[in-house]
């Protein structure tokens, strides 16, 4: 028996060889669920919110998790609620509500202590503040403060040093969304050492300016989504340094929202949901005269990613998710250009003002940005052959062994 045990084993050993590199499963995507449900009637989470009415359903980022949530400083936005019994697998109509608001944040330069007195980032934003909120499980920036005006948050550097981004001179910064950092040169016999940055949207030159070592930089546009003098980017200039054979600039604390805003309006239609109240404050929406159907072993749309899932039984059981798409991070393009110590004087004004630009590319998740040398050159992925060949081979062998065994 145990002959046989190891014959086994060594045939599965040869299997597992032979397979090719290409053979392994990739997670292109995952599934964020939140606290599953029935069809009857339960307490709401947070009387002091809802009051003493019963809800079917109610979800928020505590007990969802494809809400947007922050840890570090506690904010949540958003709730589903569903306000009456589901009869016979129906969400009857007018009872399906999703409601969020905005929550205060600080700049992580201002947070930091980052920001001198009199900076432009105190000017844009008042004591370093802005207004973020959660809308479909996503971060947004409401522009100017308001709820109905929201813009995508691409980037939020946090504290770790881990996360400073370093730049050659000539390099260049995909920070995402189509927005771009370039480091033109630096001056490093200047007191405080200076930085010439080139920032771009979309391959459209937006601003360049000679920034020194110590302070924060911020893009602000005169003319936004119907506001003035809304800022749109800020960076950090952590560190200036010439080194032997080429010169570099860290930033920190990058912020940037998208250029691409969503203007909530009463009756706009987002999936099965309808704009009910959109205002400075706060934004609902409900399934107005529209029934949602739970049905078994479905996947059911509620708006844009936000979804209810239903179990493949009689008794009904569902929860509300989010599918997130696994994706690559921000990117560094170009090749660093080794140069030495220069002048950082910008030539000509910076272009200012209102920029008509057309968003491409795929929306990067806010995170740490990820910097990547050009790839080397790689081999193609071959097919199976001589690897199958060894482990036929191989098989073959085992087989002999056995059947000698046995006589």
């Amino acid at each position: 028996m145990s002959k046989k045990i190891t014959a086994i084993a060594l045939v599965l050993l040869m299997l597992a060889l032979a397979l090719p590199a290409s053979a392994v499963i990739q997670a292109t995507s995952v599934e964020i669920r939140g606290r599953v449900n029935t069809g009857t009637l339960v307490l709401p989470v947070d009387p002091t919110v809802y009051g003493t009415q019963n809800y079917t359903g109610e979800w928020n980022a505590t007990s969802f998790a494809g809400f947007w949530y922050d840890l570090k400083d506690d904010l949540k936005t958003e709730q589903l609620n569903i306000t009456a019994n589901i009869s016979t697998r129906d969400i009857q109509a007018n009872t399906l509500w999703y409601n969020t608001t905005r929550a205060n944040k600080t700049l992580k330069a201002y947070q930091n202590n980052k920001v001198a007195a009199g900076s432009d980032v105190l000017t844009a934003f008042g004591e370093g503040k802005y207004n973020v909120t959660g809308w479909q499980a996503q971060p947004y920036v409401a522009i100017k403060n308001k709820e109905n005006k929201l813009a995508k948050l691409i980037i939020e550097q946090g504290n770790s040093t881990a996360e400073k981004k370093s730049l050659t001179v000539g390099e260049t910064w995909d920070v995402g969304d189509g927005w771009t950092v370039t480091a033109q040169s630096i001056d490093a016999k200047a007191s405080p050492r200076q930085v010439w940055l080139v920032l771009s949207k979309d391959g459209v030159k937006l601003d360049d300016k000679v920034i020194g070592q110590n302070d924060t930089y911020v893009y602000v546009e005169k003319s936004f989504a119907g506001e003035s003098d809304v800022p749109l980017f800020v960076t950090y200039i952590d560190s200036v340094f010439a080194g032997a054979t080429s010169d570099m600039v860290q930033l920190r604390y990058t912020w940037a929202i998208s250029k691409s805003v969503t203007e909530l309006k009463t009756s706009d239609k987002y999936g099965a949901l309808e704009v009910q109240t959109a205002n400075d404050a706060d934004v609902k929406l409900y399934n107005k005269d529209t029934t949602l159907t739970l049905t078994q072993d479905g996947t059911i749309d509620v708006m844009g990613e936000i979804k209810f899932r239903v179990a493949d039984s009689s008794t009904l059981r569902y929860y509300p998710m989010v599918v997130y798409q696994i994706g690559a991070g921000t990117t560094t393009t170009g090749t660093p250009t080794p140069t030495g110590t220069g002048n950082a004087t910008a030539p000509g004004n910076a272009t200012t003002g209102n920029q008509t630009v057309t968003t491409t590319g795929t929306a990067v998740e806010t995170g740490t940005a990820v910097a990547t040398a050009t790839p080397a050159p790689t081999a193609t992925a071959k097919e199976p052959g001589f690897e199958a060949g060894l482990a036929i081979a191989g098989l073959l062998a085992v087989a002999f062994l056995v059947l000698r065994q046995r006589k």
